[in-house]
């Protein structure tokens, strides 16, 4: 096996890890065709769960058979929105179901079942009130909602948000909002506001100096210490953490979109990434062992071209950046994009240009047999031919910017994409 086959299978094991923790959502690309009672098919699941997010299916379990209840959630949907209410599903209904097809509050005429009691102090998925926006706004603080805004609902990138904070502090992560999650999530913020900080020590008073013989020779002047480097870790605030995860970014271990003074659980997840690629004890604690390790790093990367492989990490770290992104048609920037126009970003970042249209792209470029982490994955939609496309990262997964959806990840398994995969190809830098 040559260096080339390694590598590329040392960095499918890598990549398709660093996006475990972002959930798989919806497979299906909505708008390819009518749907109304009595079709069975995928994207039928996909309507129910825009519905539910929405909350007017109020089913348990989604399923791929457009039935009775399937069309009341429908014509309740279309009365609520000032549309036709046939109960079938067109271009307009889709529309209308697409938009803003995350973290939005539910339909005033729909109203979810707000907050448990007071007493219990818990907020849940389909909570609303003011107590949802202010767990929002701690959790954005503390750099686990990362949601470009905040909303008074609480939906799955809240309980999302709510379980990678509980993992950061060893409790049991349901994306529940219990009382001990909460009580928490007020220490973390106060801490983070206003950090302890160590009493001051008084400073003895210097002893006289004694009057030296006059044959004796001056005195050496006193040695700073060697290691005046201040250990960083978990909990931190300071402007050190800034720098920190500036210089994590520029080498491509740090993938959260927004720099900040605090050192939490991306932070540490991503020093020990660092750690982990250098041979370094892996302890997500920087030291001057680290620091001086990252120094020697920035060197090598200012003296050397990117090779393919760095192209190749540089191109998935741009892709976590833009998890969320909305769709938008004819889109190619982090305010909105279409899935050729998410392409052309991510790589365009790394200085290798793509073709604007996915037809383009798949005649630029060069087939492969199976997919390693870079390559592009193909697939037939709404159009005869090469329609959409994804950025392949490791263990059947590929992110990619989708029309119901946004940019997410998806499994090249699941029935949707299968029956509509084209084939992989690699670019060629």
């Amino acid at each position: 096996m040559d260096n080339t086959v390694v590598k590329r299978l040392v960095m499918t094991s890598a990549f398709a890890g660093a996006f475990f923790a972002v959930p798989l959502v919806g497979e299906a690309a909505l708008g390819d065709m009518t749907l109304k009672q009595g079709i069975n098919h995928n994207d039928v699941k996909q309507l129910q769960s825009l519905l539910k997010e929405k909350g007017f299916f109020k089913e348990q379990q989604t399923t791929t058979y457009f039935g009775p209840v399937t069309k009341k959630a429908v014509m309740d949907f279309q009365k609520a929105n000032g549309l036709v209410v046939d109960g079938i599903v067109g271009k307009q209904t889709y529309k209308k179901l697409l938009e803003k097809s995350f973290q939005e509050a539910p339909p005033k005429k729909q109203p979810v079942q707000t907050v448990a009691p007071s007493s219990s102090k818990e907020l849940k998925l389909h909570s609303t009130g003011q107590a949802v926006m202010k767990l929002q706004q701690d959790l954005k603080f503390l750099g686990f909602f990362t949601y470009y805004k905040t909303t008074d609902y609480y939906g799955t990138i809240t309980t999302e948000a709510v379980r990678k904070f509980q993992n950061s502090q060893k409790l049991k992560a349901t994306g529940v909002a219990d009382a001990t999650t909460l009580d928490r999530i007020q220490k973390a913020v106060a801490a983070k506001k206003n950090p302890v900080q160590p009493p001051a020590q008084p400073t003895p008073a210097p002893p006289k100096p004694a009057t030296p013989p006059a044959s004796s020779k001056p005195a050496p002047a006193p040695q700073l210490p060697q290691n005046t480097v201040k250990e960083l870790k978990f909990g931190m605030t300071a402007p050190e953490v800034k720098q920190l995860q500036t210089r994590l970014k520029n080498l491509g271990f740090f993938t959260y979109p927004m720099i900040t003074d605090y050192f939490g659980a991306v932070t540490e997840e991503s020093v020990e990434k660092f750690q982990k690629a250098y041979g370094l004890p892996v302890t997500g604690i920087v030291t001057k062992t680290v620091l001086d390790k990252m120094t020697e790093v920035e060197k090598q990367k200012g003296e050397t071209p990117k090779t393919s492989d760095q192209i190749t990490i540089n191109v998935i770290a741009n892709a976590a950046e833009l998890m969320g992104t909305p769709y938008v048609w004819a889109g190619t920037t982090p305010q909105g994009f279409d899935c050729s126009g998410f392409l052309q970003y991510i790589f365009g970042k790394e200085g290798v240009s793509l073709p604007r249209t996915v037809a383009q792209m798949w005649n630029a470029t060069t087939p492969v047999k199976e997919p390693a982490v870079g390559d592009l994955v193909f697939f037939e939609t709404y159009t005869t031919g090469p329609s959409h496309a994804g950025v392949y990262i490791g263990n059947d997964q590929f992110v990619h910017a989708g029309s119901s959806t946004g940019v997410t990840i998806s499994n090249l398994n699941y029935a949707y994409w299968q029956d509509r995969y084209l084939g992989s190809k690699r670019i060629n830098y």
